[in-house]
Formats: C-alpha cells, structure tokens, sequence
C-alpha cells in the first residue's frame, strides 16, 4: 500500500489510461483498496467500493474519473513520466483528473480506518469521462441509491454547484452553385450561412444565472465550396450550444430553428444543464470543509450529468485551466490540502 500520496499520484500518472485504455490504472487503484482493507469491485474499466459508517444515514458518492485524452505532440515532455519541480508535478491526467482521484482514495483510507461517520460513503473510479461510453453513466446502475455525490474535477477546491448543458447543432444551407463571375445565376450558400451566423449571434438569453453566467453558442466549424472561381451551392456550419438551467436546450433548439433559414441538425443534444441548491446540506458540507462563502459554476461538462437525480457537487484541487494542455501540471501542497478537505466533507455530510 502506497503511504505518500504524491507517489501514488506519480503511480497513477505513469500508467497511461487514455479513455477506453483504462484497465491498468484500474488494477492499480483496485490494488490499493484492497491493501487497505476495502473490499474493492471492479466492473468493466470502472473500480468501486463502499465504506459503512458506524450507523445507517445518508449515502454519498466520491467519483473520480481516471481517462485522459490523448497527449498532444505539443508535450515537450515524455507525458507518461512525471516531472516534479517548485511544488508541481507535471504529467498527462495529474490534474484531470489523476490529482482527485489520489486525494479521495487517501481521504476514503482515513474515513475507513474509524468510521466515525453515518451511513455509507462510495468511491467510484469511472472510465470513459472524456468520451462518454461505459463509465458512471453505465456503473450508476450497480451502486447504492445515493444521497448526494462529490465528483473530481479541477476546481481549485471551490464548491461548484452548477454546471452547463451541451448541444451541438450543424446548420446545412443549399444554394445554386454558378460561376463566380455571374453570381447573380446562382445562389451563394456561404452568404445564406453569415445571415444565419448573424441571427444566431442576435438571440438575445437575458435571464443570468448566479453561478453559471449567460448561455452561449457559438459558432466553430464552417465549410463551404468547392474552387475559388465557384459561387458555393453548399455550406455547413456547426454551433456549440452550452445551454443553463435559465435557457436549456429545448429554448436555444427553439431559438435556433427560428433564427435560421438551413436545414438544422441536432448532433449532440442529451447533457442538459445540472445545479444543486447552494442551501442543500452538501453544499453546506462542502463549504466548510473548503473554508469558502459562495459556490462557483463548473465550466466544463463533467460526470455530475450522470448523477443529476441527487444533490451534487463538482470538486477538487488543481487549475480548469490545466486540463487538455500540453505540459499539464498540478500543485502538489493543493492535492495534499484536498485529503483533508473531502475527508471533511464526509464527516460533515454523513452524521
């Protein structure tokens, strides 16, 4: 059993586990469970166990995820090889999100070794966060009714209640391709294409929300024409929805046929926008065992979609700005500050 948590973060690290490539990290943390006396399931490339408190009470969820993406060639270092310098440790998945995932398996030994606490705590380690597949979503189904749930995620251990949905809506305008010397035989698609992009800017979201801010779609993708001396009978363009729970994403596929004058297809449509009330007993929890007054918003999209039935909380040390970058790194004092901090948390919430 690993007794330094930064060598654990190092362990996990160096085994690569690129979303569907997960089953040697799993058998690493489900080797650690089970030197600490846990009793650890591994189902799939997911690894979880509980712990049961001294009496029954509320079930709560710790889930970290243990994918990354793929390294970029921008790494100008072996990604796969820790490198430790000033405090941080640098490596692909230490801070998304291989950082949580050290402090809630040394947060769960300590819980486990006295049990003062009621009812159940659960730690789920799930595959597939960064592609969807046969994580939580899937793994939900074999754990525990839960009371509440705590998902790893950078946040630098602020208390995110909320966050954003995702669509993703590619827009097809035809016109009638004509030489580009006599444009006026045909019909510039490109042109049909930046009065939709025009009318989609214009939708006016006006209801903001506390932590979230306003909804957003933007424009990321457009492709139109075949030469430069052809007026373009075809474009395509892709919009990038991220919807609240104020505007969701029934009201932005609404505003969005309306606005535009293409053929509109919906290509990713079923994570909506999740948030819990920053007054829910979690929340409370979580604030006092982070010494923070006010919840943020996630700004990203993260496992809390698959756990939207119950009160949930995204949570944990290392920068949103650190994840998906070459060179990736975490503050080693900021994963050591987050054992003490979901530990906390546990016992404030299972009493």
């Amino acid at each position: 059993m690993t007794e330094d948590p930064i060598q654990l973060l190092v362990k996990l690290v160096e085994t690569p586990s690129v979303s569907g490539t997960e089953a040697a990290v799993v058998e690493v943390i489900r080797a650690e469970l089970a030197a600490a006396g846990l009793a650890p399931v591994v189902s799939g490339r997911n690894v979880w166990c509980a712990v049961e408190g001294r009496r029954p009470g509320r079930t709560l969820l710790f889930e970290p995820h243990i994918d990354t993406v793929p390294a970029s060639k921008e790494w100008t270092t072996n990604p796969w090889k820790c490198a430790r310098s000033n405090g941080r440790l640098q490596g692909l998945g230490a801070n998304d999100v291989k950082g949580g995932a050290t402090a809630m398996i040394f947060a769960l030994r300590e819980l486990a070794r006295d049990r003062a606490f009621a009812g159940t705590l659960i730690f789920a380690a799930c595959c597939d966060e960064e592609t969807g597949g046969q994580g939580l979503e899937v793994l939900r189904k074999e754990l525990p009714p839960l009371d509440g749930a705590v998902i790893a995620e950078p946040t630098s251990l602020r208390v995110a209640t909320a966050q954003r949905g995702l669509m993703r809506v590619v827009v097809c305008c035809e016109g009638k391709a004509s030489h580009a010397a006599r444009p006026w035989q045909g019909v510039n698609a490109i042109e049909l294409a930046m009065k939709d992009i025009a009318a989609v800017a214009a939708i006016h979201a006006p209801r903001e929300n506390a932590v979230l801010g306003r909804a957003t779609c933007t424009p990321t993708l457009i492709e139109g024409g075949t030469k430069a001396n052809v007026v373009p009978g075809h474009c395509r363009y892709t919009l990038d929805v991220r919807p609240t729970p104020e505007h969701d994403n029934v009201w932005w596929e609404a505003r969005i046929r309306e606005a535009t004058t293409g053929k509109i297809e919906v290509m990713r449509n079923r994570i909506t926008p999740v948030s819990t009330d920053p007054t829910d007993p979690l929340v409370v929890a979580a604030l006092a065992a982070t010494g923070t007054a006010e919840p943020i918003g996630f700004g990203g999209v993260s496992d809390l979609f698959h756990v939207r039935d119950v009160p949930g909380i995204v949570l944990g040390p290392g920068l949103s700005e650190q994840s998906h970058v070459a060179d990736e790194w975490i503050e080693e004092a900021e994963v050591l500050r987050a054992i003490g901090v979901y530990r906390d948390l546990a016992r404030g919430y299972l009493r």
